[in-house]
């Protein structure tokens, strides 16, 4: 018996240098830098390099307020408030692939969440949106619709959906962003 699996164990050896030395055809078109990358990846290349590609493609982008894009983070983009650049930089941290303001187009029209990201294990699609100044009675007013537009057209709030919340008197707290992350894509 265990002649016998030495002899098996020589002759995968075997066969698997034998790969190394002579890739297979298909081996060739699956390679990350082939020409037909762009075609195949959401179906053969691991979830993890379809990610990055994601991640680091281009998408529109909210048009509104540009000029309120001031805050530099760590990862090399700008955001609207100190909440946004703390929830960036621990994504960013915790590699984990989103997009900041990027067009979800609904039936009825077009949204951008303050974050679109993807699981790291899975490729679901998630949205972040970070409620900070609930404390304005205007802002309150939009905050309502805008939950109701992601509910009917199926975005779960806690399900699909992350909501964070804060006001003057009760900002963010970074441990709860932190826990947030690790809950729904580290554990």
């Amino acid at each position: 018996m265990e002649e016998d699996l030495e002899k098996e164990k020589k002759e995968l050896e075997h066969f698997l240098n034998f790969l190394k030395k002579n890739p297979s055809k298909s081996a060739q078109i699956l390679h990350e830098n082939s020409r037909y990358t762009p075609l195949i990846s959401p179906y053969f290349l691991p979830l993890s390099t379809e990610l990055r590609q994601w991640a680091a493609a281009s998408f529109p982008t909210n048009p509104s307020h540009p000029e309120g894009l001031v805050i530099k983070t760590n990862a090399g983009i700008t955001v609207r408030s100190k909440s946004e650049s703390m929830i960036t930089s621990l994504l960013f941290q915790y590699k984990i692939p989103f997009r900041y303001e990027c067009q979800l187009s609904l039936p009825q029209l077009n949204l951008y969440p303050d974050f679109t990201i993807r699981h790291p294990k899975t490729g679901d699609f998630y949205y972040w949106e970070h409620f900070g100044l609930m404390d304005d009675p205007a802002y309150l007013r939009n905050f309502s619709s805008k939950l109701q537009l992601y509910v009917q057209n199926g975005i779960i709030p806690s399900c699909q959906l992350i909501t964070t919340y804060e006001t003057k008197e009760h900002p963010i707290d970074l441990d709860y962003v932190d826990n947030l992350i690790h809950f729904y894509f580290l554990s």
